[in-house]
This record gives structure tokens, sequence and C-alpha cells, in this order.
């Protein structure tokens, strides 16, 4: 699964959390969102925060990616 594929699933329909916004904002932007495949947790992860932190300056958004971003290693490596 890759980590956009969860996102839709946990925590698009939140609604008004910081993690309910960043999947909102990843699905707005699907076709340029990077979708990583198996593996390489390190380098993916590097890859996406570099693509959120172009497009999205905040604070907010970063911490709601790097707490969803635990929650998704940990569902796919078990």
């Amino acid at each position: 699964m890759t980590f956009y594929t969860f996102m839709m699933r946990t925590h698009l329909h939140e609604g008004d959390t910081p993690k309910g916004r960043l999947a909102e904002s990843m699905k707005i932007s699907k076709e340029r969102f990077p979708k990583n495949g198996r593996g390489k947790f390190d380098g993916w992860h590097r890859l996406i925060r570099s693509y959120l932190e172009c497009h999205f300056d905040d604070d907010e958004t970063l911490a709601a990616f790097e707490e969803s971003w635990k929650e998704y290693v940990a569902c796919v490596k078990k």
C-alpha cells in the first residue's frame, strides 16, 4: 500500500483536522503527489516530505505528515 492510499483510507474523512486537511490536499493534487513503492521507507519519506515542503509551507501540515508517516510504516510493517 502506498502512503497516498493509506491517507485516503485512514484520514480523508476526518474533516477539519490536520491529518484530514493533509489527506484532502493530497487528493486534490492526486496527479502530482509522489506515490511510493514498497520498501525504502527513508528514501520515500524524504521525497514526500520535500514535496510537501515545496507545496505546503506550514508546520502543522509537516507535523501531520510526520505523525501519519509513523502510522503508515507501522501499518505496513505488521
